[in-house]
């Protein structure tokens, strides 16, 4: 009978144990608030952000969201300008033009939308492959910037803010300020359930080789 006994408690422990770490790993990153909890390390965000041009960090699917938000910086006048990156990759097919169109183009026009004109956006030419994204953005606009230019404001999603300002920081000449800008809270944020963990595998390569 206690061996019973035993072998009932022993196999209540395991499944607790598994329950636990179930609840752990799975259950509880599932929640929103968990989830941005999780991804506040990751999060720099300067809710004053202004300087002399916005660029917006590419790719992702929250590459809308960076838009969005660099318009509202331009339309707050805290930037006169917006640099996206040259992406000539096709990205979707205009029924109204009847053409398939660039990312670029796609962004450009998305831009407008929010009422931004043409003549305040800037392409900055990617560089041929690159092995690391983030860093190779910063060092494309760094054999662009305007010498004239003090302040850059880098518009980019919660989740890759401190990274996105470890490489402009380290791309972009002392004399340039770097300020970081969310284009949401990490709450709100298109990219919350992207893999986090892959977020700080990233940062951490990018601190030791970046």
């Amino acid at each position: 009978m206690s061996k019973i006994s035993n072998s009932r408690s022993q196999f209540l422990r395991i499944g607790f144990v598994l329950v636990s770490c179930w609840g752990l790993m799975v259950a509880l990153p599932s929640i929103k608030e968990v989830r941005a909890w999780i991804l506040l390390p990751l999060y720099v965000h300067d809710e004053e952000a202004a300087g002399d041009l916005a660029y917006v960090m590419a790719d992702g699917s929250a590459y809308w969201e960076r838009l969005r938000a660099a318009s509202d910086l331009y339309h707050l006048h805290r930037v006169p300008m917006i640099y996206i990156l040259d992406q000539p990759t096709p990205a979707k097919y205009n029924f109204v033009s009847k053409r398939l169109e660039s990312v670029t183009e796609r962004a450009i026009a998305y831009l407008e939308t929010f009422g931004v004109p043409k003549d305040a956006i800037r392409t900055v030419a990617a560089q041929d492959n690159a092995i690391m994204g983030s860093l190779s953005e910063a060092d494309a606009v760094q054999r662009l910037l305007p010498k004239n230019v003090g302040q850059i404001v880098v518009v980019t999603s919660a989740p890759h803010t401190r990274r996105s300002q470890m490489c402009f920081q380290r791309s972009l000449s002392a004399d340039v300020q770097v300020k970081i800008y969310s284009a949401t809270i990490p709450l709100h944020s298109d990219e919350l359930y992207a893999p986090l963990s892959h977020e700080y595998f990233k940062l951490f390569v990018y601190y030791f080789l970046a």
